[in-house]
Formats: structure tokens, C-alpha cells, sequence
């Protein structure tokens, strides 16, 4: 195998073509000013002037898109002028601000800054008014999630001093305020315009139009072939009674897969993954042009990061694993993890286009493309044979697909179809084959509650390279690498951005 000094010229000679062009001026520097918002204040007026800001930020997109931008400028314009559209709309909502839904919840709010040191008496006082107003206009917290807020809150409160401890006294009154007339639905769409408002917040995450219901369909439909996939593959395993993902989870259980919860199996653990990494790094000239790769591995992490409770993390350009639960990590799910981790997944573009990405793009759709790509770049790495080391892996990355793909059901569902949090999670365990590693489906379900359509942008982001892929192909004279390079040498990308990004490298 490869050492790390291998690794670094393994794709070495034409790194030129990939990043031709990237040294750009992507858009015009006024309008890259207009990314910033004119204040971070929870008040009412700053969010008025955020909104006002918007509107004015959408009128010089528009401007400049009249004038029919071509190359790099036009593939900005296409991938962002969506999201500013979106993020208009929800301007018109009267509770909201931009893509936060409540102005304090159990992860946001001043009482997150207690700690640090960093609480504003002043901008927690903001806070509670826009709680008690969303109170008295009927934009409620599910009570679930308020229970979460108020714990949290009550928290920060016994930690802080002064000023900052009293204003929160106050927050804690404005909360079980509402909590006392709270319901328990958990979606958006409970609120006045709740379905209008999701699909605003959808399109300012994709920064693409999206129906939710056309998005639902294409992911359903997605989950039909992997889960008949997994059924055939299970069976081969002799796992042949019962649900499809309650064998997964029998299969996740077998002891022949899984790393003893030690210093040694740690080790090995982390020289597998680094054997995955070294295997795909070889394949990657079969779909990608030749860029230079810097030293990557995996590594452990720290035991005080362990015993804090970090979660695996890239650093640089290394991932470092979280090994709290080996036993929780069967060897079949962890090529996924390094495909999508380093290579091709989150690595990989920054190798091809080391310019930071425009503000504006950072503004919209760049979350959603930053794992979008990512979980393409797994099923590319299926292609390439990247799997072929480990028989069983097959399974580990058809689970990683289903855990994707499900949650753009889940979190459509949530907002749109009126579903109940039991429905949510119980949909979600079916559909995704039980709990991912990182992440409980509780706690999953939660977070879409307070960032609604942020999960299904990222899986829709998928889908739109799959979907687009599938229709370039049928082209003559297709080229996969090609297809490749418009997706990653222009930074993030919207579904409409890569498009203009195609129609400039073809």
C-alpha cells in the first residue's frame, strides 16, 4: 500500500485542467458585499432591516442577471439567484428569519454564548419579545422542543451572573409561557402559511426550485431500489425473516464485523481506514482528472476529545474518527465513511479548486452542495470498485444511502404532510434501517423540526447530480470526468448552477 508520501503524487500531472479558471473574479465585488447581512440583532427592527436587506440584495441579482452573464460570473448567478428569490418570500412571513424558524430553541440563542462568556443581556431581552409576540400571533414551538428550550435555557441561567442571568429569568417565563399553550406538531406547516413557508425554506437551502412533493416522490422511489438491494444482499447473508431493516440491524449486531471496544481494536480500525483511503486514491483516475492530492489519512482522536464527547471531524486534510463505540461501527460501513470524508467526497473538491468559495454561494445552497457532494461521491466510489476490499461493504454503503435518502422523506413529511413526531420516527427507522452511528433518529427528527428542509436539500442535491448524470450519459460523446469537473471547479453549486456549470465545460 501507498504511504502518505505516495498519496500526494498519486494523481500528480494535469492538475492545470481541473483548475483552469479558478483564479476568478466570480462576481462583481458589490455584489459580493451584498452577502453580508447589516446586523446579527435578534430585535425586531434588525430583522426587518435583514429583510429589507434581502429584498435589495435580490433587485442587484436580478440586475445582473438581466445582462446575461457568460462563464464563471453566469455559473455564480445560476447557482445563488434561487436562494435569493427564496429567501425574499420568506421575508413576506410574518414570524421567521431567514432560515431560522424561532428565535431561541434547545441549539440556538443567547443562552448557547453563557458559557463562553459571550451572553447579551440586551440580545436576550430581543429574544423574549419575539417569543412572547410569536406567542400572542399563535407561532408556536411544538411543546417537545420547547421542554428541550426551556432546559437549556434554565441551564445557562444557573451558570450566569447578573444582568445576563435576570434577562434570562425573564426568557424562562416568556418560554413556559408558550409551552402552556403549546400542541405537539411538530411541522412547519402547522403555522399560517406553514406549506408556502417549507418550500421557501426548501428553495433558500437548495437554492433551486423544488416541489416537495415531486422532491418526496424521486426519494421514495430512490429507497424502493436500495432497500430491494439490501433485501438480496441480507439474504445472501442468511438473514431471510422479518423487515428488511430489522435484518440490517441483526446484521449490524454480528460480532464477525465488529472491532473490540479497545486500544488494539482502535488501532485496527484506523489502519483499515486508512487501507480504504489508500485503495480509492487509486481508483480515482478511472472518473476524476489529475489534481494533487495532499497528505490525508485517518487518525484517532485524542482521549480528552473522546471523553468530551467529539464527534469524528475533519481536521485539515485528515479525518479524525470518533471511537467511543466501536461496536457500534461494523468494518462494512466504513469505506462509505471514508469515501465520503476524504476522497472523493468532502476532500476532493478543495484539491481541484483551492479559491474559497464566493460569499454568495456561502449564503445559499452551499450547505446542502458541501453533502450533496459528498454522498454522490460515494456511489462514484461504488463504481470505481472502491468496495471491492470488503464483500460486505456493499451493504455498509447502501445503509449510508438509505440513512441520506430517507431523511428527505422525513423531513418533507414533517412539514408538509402533517405527520406526528411517533410517525416521523417511526418512518424514519423503517426507511433508513435504524439509527446511523453519529446521530440517534430522535434527536435527527428534532433538528428538522427547527431547520426545516435543510436535510432534504442536502439529499435532493444528491439526487439532482444522479438525476442529471443519468440524462448527460444518454448524450454521445458524454465524458464522466468532465461531468466532474463542472461539478467541483466553480465551489458550491446549486442543482441550476451546475447546469450553467455544464453547459460551460461542454
Amino acid at each position: 500500500m501507498m504511504s502518505p508520501v505516495d498519496r500526494r503524487t498519486v494523481l500528480t500531472g494535469a492538475a492545470a485542467l481541473a483548475v483552469a479558471g479558478t483564479a476568478r473574479a466570480a462576481v462583481a465585488p458589490d455584489l459580493e458585499a451584498l452577502a453580508k447581512d447589516p446586523t446579527n440583532s435578534a430585535g425586531v427592527e434588525s430583522v426587518q432591516e435583514r429583510r429589507q436587506a434581502a429584498r435589495a440584495r435580490l433587485t442587484a441579482l436580478e440586475t445582473a442577471m438581466a445582462q446575461t452573464p457568460a462563464g464563471d460570473t453566469g455559473v455564480v448567478l445560476a447557482s445563488v439567484i434561487h436562494g435569493a428569490r427564496s429567501e425574499v418570500r420568506l421575508a413576506d412571513f410574518a414570524y421567521g428569519d431567514g432560515g431560522s424558524v424561532y428565535p431561541v430553541t434547545y441549539r440556538s440563542g443567547q443562552h448557547t454564548q453563557v458559557t463562553a462568556g459571550k451572553a447579551s443581556a440586551a440580545e436576550i431581552d430581543n429574544e423574549t419579545a419575539r417569543i412572547a409576540a410569536d406567542t400572542a400571533n399563535g407561532i408556536l414551538q411544538p411543546d417537545f422542543l420547547l421542554k428541550r428550550a426551556l432546559t437549556a435555557v434554565e441551564t445557562a441561567q444557573f451558570k450566569a451572573e447578573g444582568e445576563v442571568q435576570a434577562a434570562l429569568e425573564s426568557q424562562i417565563v416568556a418560554l413556559t409561557a408558550q409551552l402552556a399553550v403549546a400542541g405537539d406538531r411538530p411541522g412547519v406547516g402547522q403555522l399560517p402559511g406553514g406549506k408556502d413557508y417549507y418550500t421557501a425554506q426548501l428553495g433558500l437551502a437548495l437554492s433551486s426550485p423544488v416541489d416537495p412533493k415531486a422532491g418526496m416522490k424521486l426519494a421514495r422511489q430512490r429507497l424502493d431500489a436500495i432497500w430491494d438491494e439490501l433485501d438480496e444482499l441480507l439474504k445472501r447473508q442468511g438473514l431471510k425473516s422479518g423487515p428488511a431493516h430489522e435484518r440490517l440491524q441483526r446484521f449490524a449486531r454480528d460480532p464477525r464485523y465488529l472491532y473490540p471496544q479497545s486500544d488494539t481494536g482502535r488501532s485496527k480500525m484506523v489502519a483499515d481506514m486508512n487501507r480504504m483511503l489508500d485503495d480509492v486514491l487509486e481508483r480515482l483516475p478511472d472518473a476524476f482528472d489529475p489534481v494533487d492530492i495532499p497528505d490525508s489519512q485517518v487518525e484517532r482522536m485524542s482521549p480528552a476529545d473522546e471523553l468530551a464527547g467529539v464527534q469524528g471531524k475533519r481536521s485539515g486534510t485528515s479525518y479524525i474518527i470518533d471511537q467511543r463505540r466501536t461496536r457500534d461501527r461494523p468494518v462494512w460501513t466504513l469505506p462509505s465513511v471514508v469515501h465520503h470524508e476524504l476522497y472523493p467526497g468532502h476532500m476532493l473538491p478543495p484539491a481541484v479548486r483551492p479559491a474559497p468559495a464566493s460569499a454568495l454561494q456561502g449564503r445559499y445552497g452551499a450547505s446542502a452542495w458541501g453533502e450533496g457532494w459528498p454522498i454522490y461521491a460515494e456511489t462514484v466510489a461504488a463504481e470505481i470498485g472502491a468496495l471491492e476490499l470488503w464483500p460486505e461493504a456493499r451493504i455498509g454503503f447502501l445503509h449510508w444511502q438509505a440513512f441520506r435518502t430517507a431523511r428527505i422523506v422525513a423531513d418533507i413529511g414533517l412539514h408538509t404532510e402533517d405527520w406526528s413526531r411517533e410517525e416521523a420516527v417511526r418512518t424514519l427507522t423503517r426507511l433508513q434501517g435504524g439509527p446511523i452511528y453519529f446521530i440517534t433518529i430522535d434527536e435527527d427528527i428534532d433538528r428538522m423540526c427547527l431547520t426545516p428542509g435543510a436535510n432534504a436539500a442536502q439529499g435532493l442535491s444528491t439526487l439532482s447530480f444522479l438525476e442529471r448524470r443519468a440524462v448527460a450519459a444518454k448524450v454521445s460523446g458524454f465524458d464522466l470526468k468532465t461531468f466532474h469537473r463542472a461539478a467541483m471547479a466553480y465551489g458550491p453549486v446549486s442543482p441550476d448552477g451546475f447546469a450553467a456549470a455544464l453547459s460551460v465545460n461542454s
